[in-house]
């Protein structure tokens, strides 16, 4: 299948945690007005429809987001996990590094692109770490409570024979 890239249009820029957009998010369900927000169309650009789209980029409120740019280059559900050809991940990819440093501090536009590259997996690689850190301290915390209710319904078991008594 054949994908066409295309520039997206936004009005600002935003590193807030991103979650990829469903139909129903965008104000208009007319898929002419929500196209903008991806780089990707099967069917090219406008779109045949909604399904036809991959990876956006831009939120409902029309801000670039540092996060989807990086999610759509080397996220789980980035452009090489899309059945498109590798001149397609590439351009994809050169459009996304360009997006990111003409409009983020985050990656200097003094680093080649395998730097940026390398920063960008490693920056990625980091925020799995720290989830995987909260969550395994939600775990402990989880089981810590669980152990705290436990000794203290042995606690007041214990209290109750020797009040009868």
């Amino acid at each position: 299948m054949s994908h066409e890239l295309h520039e997206p249009s936004f009005y600002g820029t935003t590193t807030e945690r991103w979650e990829e957009p469903s139909r129903q998010e965008f104000d208009d369900s007319r898929v002419a007005a929500v196209d903008d927000h991806y780089l990707l169309s099967a069917s090219g650009f406008p779109p045949d429809s909604f399904e036809d789209l991959a990876l956006p980029v831009v939120d409902e409120d029309g801000q670039l987001n540092r996060n989807a740019l990086a999610a759509a280059a080397y996220g789980p559900g980035s452009v090489e996990t899309l059945d498109v050809s590798e001149g397609v991940v590439e351009e994809t990819r050169d459009l996304v590094h360009d997006l990111l440093t003409e409009n983020f501090d985050s990656l200097p536009q003094t680093m080649s692109r395998g730097e940026q590259r390398e920063e960008m997996l490693a920056w990625l690689e980091e925020r799995r770490e720290d989830r995987h850190e909260v969550e395994q301290k939600l775990h402990t915390d989880d089981e810590a409570r669980e152990l705290e209710a436990d000794e203290q319904l042995d606690e007041h078991q214990e209290e109750r024979p020797e009040k009868g008594r």
